[in-house]
Order: structure tokens, then C-alpha cells, then sequence
């Protein structure tokens, strides 16, 4: 039998905020000694853990911001500590205070939306691990350590869901408290069952989860509803009618989508001329204006025959007294069901049940709980819900005020108000020195700098390549400071995850090519990385033909347990000709080498999510095979990630039918646009639309002004190393050129862009810093998700890069660039425009010096 979480017991014992000093505090010491969870403590490096928070010091009074505020505790194995990203404003926010209600006791925190990161955990096993990005709502409102209105909170970890990348902390603050109380309206009230949603995840069964609890562990004011809300044989099945008034608020929305995923059909009454198309797109069937309440409940009784059994009201008692007018009024298995969120009729009418919703269930109840947000973040991942559209306020903590006004005044419509926590618009944020407001920490060994860097789920992310060949980056006699040992390794790759990358990329090399006259292999050398860095993901170079698909599969599942889910691979099909022939493998033409890469690339995916794989094609078979360990399983990452490049058809064929990473060489703008709408459009036609992410390559030289990077630029290709260049361009006419349509990679390439191997100066991240951030939001505008990039001097590029140009990206990124692609090719457009300028001075053709 499930159990009732023990954490919280609902006294109010917490409400009173207290100040440092105060031992019956719920909130940390100064010190940062707790009795509860002390070991690897995210504050023991801070001499005073205090934050800030919003308090409420009696009704109908505005918020205060107190400074100096104590950090929450934990107290059990199930609670996270999140620091808080976003608030999502809910009407109860403003009505609370106003009306005094839902106040155990003054000063009280607020705020029942969050979004963060989670910072902290207790020792129990959970999918939700510290640097998460999570969302959710605070629904045990007696209990202070769980309120928005601070920066840092205490929920439980099976309360939250992991934010999806493609998603903003914006969003994700938006979004909790409308899910949880949209699906137990519809799974608990209702009764309606998920488990057979249609075009979605399965989704869980409510219900059954709560029946099986043990009656008298559930607290007495939601019983009733818990254990009578309705009959099985009373609950709606698809087809069924289901009518929401009040279907353009979030909570509204959200339970349109869900009622569809489960085959209802719905009728949304709402202001039809503002809100109609949206709710059209979410699935409503019909649509009822709400102006008019006498004539909307004559529409939905004449559409549904007079024979409506389920409906829910968003809005208050006027509302539902309207609507319980729409509903069939009979005794037993035929009566109606009306849910009211924020109030039922006065007057109530014969045959019909009337439901307040059990919010409560949802975290007292673990198993529920857990059901629900995993379930959520399945249908984000796999974008069978839509969220919220939202409307952002700034000030942080003390805007929060100005932006509940907005609320009162009902100037908010159809849209979430969120206030992100520590940016506000009126201050520029910085990221030399201070992030969030909060002093940045350079330490050795330090992430807390890298982690609030990277918070944006939206952000576009960078990785570096991994100097594990000997002879630099470039193919060039010009010094280079960049080695090639582990040791070396080790320290450029805590650097750059210290300075925000987020992924390196290993290169696979089996002899000399270029000037790399040694090589370090590839997943043994990831490996060796991975053990000296906490967040750096690390993909591994794997050759079809030399690897065969079981044992990558295996080495990489090995790899991704011991590390965490750190581990990633490329997938490369092979260019280099003598690399195969000198240790006796075939050597295909292209064709058919992207062919076995098609094939090697299912098998590693079969591999890694089936009990018992099978497979049977032209180049491996596989009968029945049981790979254990099952590598590390994540929100919006069921095995380690897959990249694979190559500008050629066989080459975007095989990202769009299965890799979930399309690796692009340096190119011009229209070449980039071209790239990616072509695979986008051939993903679709194989039902993975909206399920390859791109990444680009490109070489950086950051220096004060841009004359001086166009020198280094100019100095490299001028001490191109001719014979390697040369040889290495003749190699690569097996990828590019010999392709029937010539689109392959390097098939257009010069020989000054050959002297950077994978075409990086083409991608023109050479000038001042401000200038290559600037060139950086147009390369995101264009729907690239990762930048990979390389330098020339790596003992010092890699932090100048992070301190002087990632830095930039993110200020950018906060005041919302990186978006809009037509004004960022406004902005910077021509620098990449396939006939540039001839006065650009460091595009001056060098044929010559061949």
C-alpha cells in the first residue's frame, strides 16, 4: 500500500518568519550548520548563507523585501533546495492578502509558482539530481520553507519536473500550479484515466493510485473527495463531452489539453474574439462566448443533447452557478459532475455532484506526486502539451508588487505574469564579477559561477574540441600552446566546465593525418576526462567499421553509468582513406559508408532501450541481445546523446532519420539556412519533426580589436604547413567532392579554409569579444543549439573565452537576443553572406600563398 509522505505535518508552526538569531527558525543558521544533510553542503564555502525574501506583515499590506534572510533547511530524504530562477503569479498571490485568507500567520512568505535550480538534495534516490533545472508549485502553503517568494525554497523531489532544454525557467514558473490542479481535477474529481492517452506518453491512472491509499492516512477535509469523488462505472471514457468555463485561463488550457489526450470532447466557453484561435489550436471542439451566460448554457445543452455529465469552472461561484446549468441531472451512474477551482453555487441542484479539488493529495502522497510530474515532464520532452504563453514583469523579488497590481487590475489576460528572480530590466545584468546579484566564485574547483551561468534552459551552450591529437587546430607552423597529454586535458576541461562549457568533443584518429602525428583514442581518453570534471559532457568519437556497434554500446553504456550520465558520442562515417585500408577494414565509398553509419546508429540506439535486440541488416545482426547496465536515463535523454556530421544528402539522411545532433562545418549564412531547413524538412518526412538539434563548428580568436584577431588569422594561414594542408585536402575528396551533387564536407573548401579542418574560420568568430557574441546570437538565431569551437593557444583561450565572450553571450541572451532571426541578420548578416564585401579584410583571398 502507498504510503502518505511524513515530511510536512501541516502545522503552522513554521508560518512566523524569524530572523538570524531566532533557534526556532525554519531556516539555516548564519553559520550553515543544520543537523540534517551537512555533508557536501552547496553553502559551506560561504561564511554567511542568507538570502532574500518577500514577506507579507498583515492583510491587505504590500509585500517587503528582507534582506539578510535565513537559507531553508531540509528535513527529510524526499526534500531538494532550489534556488529560485522565476516566480509565476497566481490571482490567490493578490487575493490572499487583500481578502486575508489562506494567512496562517504574519509575516508570511507567499508565491505558489517556481521555477530553479536545485542545489541540494537529501539522501534518498531520486531522478532529480543537483544543477537540475526544476519547476512545480507550492501547494503546502502552511508550510513557509516551500513559498516562491524567496531565493531559495524547500519542495520535495517527487513535486518537481525537470525542465526540458527547449523550455525557459520563464515557462517552467508558469506552468506548475495550473497542471496539478487541471489533472486532479480531471484524474481524482473526475476520475478520468490517462493511461490510454492517445498521441502522448501513457499517462497515469489517478484514481486507482488514490484508492489504494489507506483511508484513515489521509488527512479528513480531503477524504471525502479522495475516496467518494466518483463511482467506476460513473467515470468518462473517450468521446464523452466535458465543458470548461473559464478555458482560456492557464489552468483552463491546460485542462483542454488534457481532456483531449484522453479522447473527451470539449467545450470551452471563454471570450470566443480574443482567445478563440488559441483555443481552437489547443484541440477545444466548440466554442461557447462567455458574454452571454444564460445563452452559452442554452448552447452547451443543445450541443451535448442535454446529456453533459463532467464540467470545470476556472473562474468563481457566478461562473459555476452558471454552468451547473449545462449538466444532465439524474441519480446514480447518469448524474453530473461539476469541479469549481475557486468556488461552487450557493444554491446547489439536485443530480448533480458538486467537487472542490484535493490539492493536498499531491504532496502528501508521494506515489501520486511522482505519477504526475514525471508525466508532465514526458509530454514536454515530447511537446504533447503546450504551455502557457507568459508575460514577464521585471524587478526580481521587489517587482513583484508592481506585477501583482497588474493582476488586480486585470490587465492580464490568457497569459502567466512571471517575475524572474535577480535580473531586472532596469539594471544591466553583469556576469564579470556578479551573477543573480550574488558574488562569483572563481575557486578552484568551483561550479556555482558555471551553474548559474548556464541556468537558461534556452541558452544556446558551447563545447570545445578536445586537443587529444598532437599538432593543435590548426594545420599551421605558427606556435600554438595547446598540448596534447591527459594531464593538459584534465586542466583545460576543469577550466572550461569552471567557465561554462558545457560539452568537449574527443577526436578519432588511428595514425598520422595532417600533422597529428600522435593520437589518443577516443572513448578511453572521454573517459579519463570525465573522471577529473563534475558537468562536462564528453563525446566520444566512435568510427563505424573499426567499432563494432555491441561493444561501443557496451563501452559507452560502462562509461555513462560511471560518470552519470556524462557521456556522448559522434558518430563519425570516415573520410581518411588509409586510416581504414592500413589496419584491413573495407573502405566503402560515401554511400554506402553513411549507409553502415545508419545502421551502426540504430543498433547503438536498440541497444541501449531494449531488454532483447534485434536486428537485421546489411552490415550487423544482432539476435536477442541483452545489454545491462542500460545506460543513465534522462528528461528529454532516453541514451547518451548521438552526434553525427557532414554537409552531403547521405550525411543530413542519416541525422534526420535517427541522430539527435547534426554536426555543420563552418559556412556562409544562406549555406547555414539552407543546412538546416533541408534537415528539418527530412526529419519530418521521419516523423521526427522537431527532434534533431544542429551544431556548428568554428574557430575563435578573441583580441581587443579587430585588426589585431584579423593578424593572428592572417599569421596562421600564412604559416600554413603546405604539404599537410595539401595532403589533408586531397584526403577529404572522398567526403566532399565525391559526392554526386558535390554538397559533401570541404567540397567548396579553400585551401586557407582547409588549414582549420573542419572549415572554423569560416564561421568568423575571429574579432573583439563583443563583436563574436554579437556573431554568436545570430548563429543561435538561425536554430543552432551548440557551438563547438577551437583555439589556438588552449593553455589561455579557453578561459579568455569564458571570461570575455561566453559572459557577453548570456548578457545578450538575457535581454532577449538570440531569438528574432531576422534582426539578428540585420545585425550582423553580412559578415556571412555568401558574397561579402570586398573591403572585408581578413576574407582577402590567399590562393596564392598554395
Amino acid at each position: 500500500m502507498p504510503s502518505i509522505s511524513q515530511h510536512s505535518n501541516g502545522d503552522s508552526e513554521v508560518a512566523g518568519y524569524s530572523k538570524k538569531g531566532d533557534d526556532n527558525s525554519p531556516y539555516l543558521h548564519t553559520n550553515g550548520h543544520t543537523d540534517a544533510y551537512q555533508d557536501e553542503d552547496v553553502f559551506q564555502h560561504l561564511p554567511k548563507p542568507q538570502q532574500d525574501v518577500l514577506l507579507l506583515h498583515g492583510p491587505r499590506q504590500k509585500y517587503a523585501l528582507e534582506k539578510n534572510g535565513h537559507i531553508p533547511e531540509l528535513r527529510s530524504e524526499r526534500e531538494i533546495l532550489v534556488q529560485v530562477l522565476a516566480v509565476g503569479l497566481n490571482p490567490v498571490d493578490w487575493k490572499g492578502p487583500d481578502y486575508n485568507f489562506g494567512l496562517p500567520s504574519f509575516p508570511w512568505v507567499n508565491g505558489r509558482d517556481f521555477a530553479g535550480i536545485v542545489v541540494k538534495t537529501g539522501k534518498g534516490v531520486s531522478r532529480v539530481k543537483p544543477g537540475d533545472v526544476v519547476f512545480g508549485p507550492s501547494t503546502d502553503y502552511r508550510d513557509v520553507r516551500k513559498a516562491a517568494y524567496q531565493e531559495y525554497l524547500v519542495t520535495t523531489d517527487f513535486n518537481v519536473a525537470r525542465l526540458p532544454t527547449t523550455l525557459s525557467a520563464n515557462v517552467g514558473a508558469a506552468l506548475g500550479v495550473a497542471f496539478v490542479s487541471a489533472i486532479l481535477s480531471l484524474g481524482v474529481s473526475l476520475g478520468l484515466d490517462f493511461t490510454k492517452a492517445k498521441d502522448a506518453p501513457t499517462g497515469p491512472d489517478l484514481l486507482a493510485i488514490v484508492k489504494k491509499l489507506n483511508r484513515d492516512e489521509v488527512p479528513e477535509d480531503v477524504r471525502h473527495e479522495a475516496f467518494e469523488s466518483i463511482l467506476d462505472i460513473e467515470r468518462p471514457t473517450a468521446g464523452d463531452w466535458f465543458a470548461i468555463w473559464g478555458a482560456s485561463s492557464i489552468t483552463g488550457l491546460t485542462a483542454l489539453q488534457l481532456a483531449k489526450l484522453a479522447g473527451l470532447r470539449v467545450i470551452a466557453v471563454a471570450d470566443v474574439v480574443r482567445h478563440g484561435a488559441r483555443l481552437v489550436d489547443a484541440g477545444a471542439d466548440v466554442l461557447v462566448d462567455r458574454h452571454d451566460p444564460s445563452r452559452a448554457t442554452e448552447i452547451i445543452r443543445s450541443i451535448t443533447k442535454g446529456k453533459l455529465r463532467f464540467a470545470l469552472d476556472t473562474v468563481g461561484k457566478e461562473t459555476a452557478t452558471h454552468l451547473q446549468e449545462s449538466l444532465q441531472r439524474s441519480k446514480g451512474s447518469e448524474q453530473g459532475h461539476l469541479v469549481g477551482l475557486t468556488g461552487l453555487p450557493k444554491t446547489r441542484l439536485p443530480g448533480v455532484k458538486y467537487h472542490a479539488v484535493p490539492i493536498k493529495l499531491f504532496h502528501i502522497v508521494p506515489t501520486l506526486g511522482e505519477s504526475v510530474m514525471s508525466w508532465l515532464e514526458q509530454l514536454l520532452v515530447n511537446k504533447a502539451l503546450q504551455p502557457p504563453e507568459v508575460s514577464v514583469a521585471d524587478g526580481g523579488l521587489e517587482g513583484i508588487n508592481g506585477a501583482l497590481d497588474k493582476l488586480r487590475n486585470g490587465s492580464i489576460s490568457g497569459k502567466r505574469l512571471v517575475v524572474p528572480i535577480g535580473t531586472e530590466k532596469t539594471k544591466e545584468p553583469s556576469f564579470n564579477g556578479a551573477i543573480n546579484g550574488h558574488s562569483e566564485v572563481k575557486a578552484e574547483g568551483s561550479l556555482e559561477y558555471a551553474d548559474k551561468l548556464n541556468s537558461d534552459p534556452s541558452r544556446i551552450k558551447f563545447a570545445y574540441w578536445v586537443p587529444n591529437v598532437s599538432g593543435g587546430l590548426v594545420i599551421s607552423k605558427i606556435e600554438q600552446r595547446t598540448k596534447w597529454d591527459l594531464d593538459s586535458n584534465a586542466r583545460y576541461a576543469r577550466t572550461a566546465e569552471q567557465w561554462g562549457f558545457e560539452y568537449a568533443l574527443s577526436q578519432i584518429r588511428f595514425m598520422a593525418g595532417y600533422g597529428a602525428e600522435n593520437q589518443h583514442e577516443s572513448v578511453s581518453f572521454s573517459q579519463a576526462i570525465l573522471h577529473h570534471t563534475e558537468r562536462l559532457i564528453v563525446m566520444a568519437a566512435l568510427l563505424p567499421g573499426p567499432w563494432n556497434p555491441a561493444v561501443a554500446a557496451k563501452q559507452i553504456a560502462s562509461i555513462d553509468n560511471y560518470s552519470k550520465g556524462r557521456v556522448a558520442v559522434n558518430v563519425v562515417s570516415g573520410w581518411f582513406k588509409q586510416e581504414f585500408t592500413s589496419i584491413g577494414q573495407w573502405w566503402l565509398d560515401h554511400g554506402e559508408r553513411y549507409r553502415r553509419s545508419r545502421e551502426f546508429i540504430a543498433c547503438l540506439k536498440g541497444i541501449w532501450t531494449e531488454d532483447h535486440f534485434n536486428f537485421k541488416g546489411d552490415f550487423y545482426q544482432f539476435h536477442e541481445y541483452p545489454l545491462k547496465p542500460k545506460p543513465v536515463s534522462k528528461p528529454g535523454r532516453p541514451w547518451p546523446e548521438i552526434f553525427q556530421g557532414g554537409n552531403s544528402i547521405d550525411a543530413r539522411e542519416n541525422a534526420a532519420a535517427g541522430s539527435d545532433y547534426y554536426f555543420m562545418n563552418g559556412n556562409t549564412l544562406e549555406g547555414f539556412q539552407e543546412q538546416i531547413a533541408d534537415v528539418k524538412e527530412r526529419a519530418k518526412q521521419h516523423g521526427r519533426e522537431g527532434q534533431v538539434k544542429f551544431a556548428v563548428n568554428g574557430f575563435v580568436i578573441a583580441r581587443e580589436t579587430e585588426e589585431e584577431a584579423i593578424r593572428v588569422l592572417q599569421e596562421i594561414q600564412g604559416k600554413a604547413n603546405k604539404e599537410a594542408v595539401e595532403a589533408f585536402g586531397d584526403a577529404v575528396k572522398n567526403a566532399g567532392a565525391s559526392t554526386s551533387n558535390k554538397t559533401g564536407m570541404w567540397a567548396n573548401s579553400k585551401f586557407e579554409d582547409l588549414v582549420q579542418y573542419n572549415d572554423g574560420f569560416r564561421t568568423k568568430l575571429i574579432g573583439t569579444p563583443e563583436q563574436i557574441a554579437e556573431r554568436i546570437m545570430l548563429i543561435k538565431s538561425l536554430g543552432v543549439d551548440i557551438l563547438l569551437v577551437a583555439f589556438l593557444h588552449y593553455e589561455d583561450d579557453i578561459k579568455q573565452f569564458g571570461e570575455q565572450v561566453l559572459s557577453l553571450v548570456r548578457k545578450l541572451e538575457a535581454e532577449g537576443r538570440g531569438k528574432d532571426e531576422e534582426f539578428e541578420i540585420s545585425v550582423t548578416g553580412d559578415v556571412y553572406r555568401a558574397k561579402p564585401k570586398k573591403d572585408d579584410a581578413w576574407l582577402t583571398d590567399l590562393e596564392d600563398r598554395k
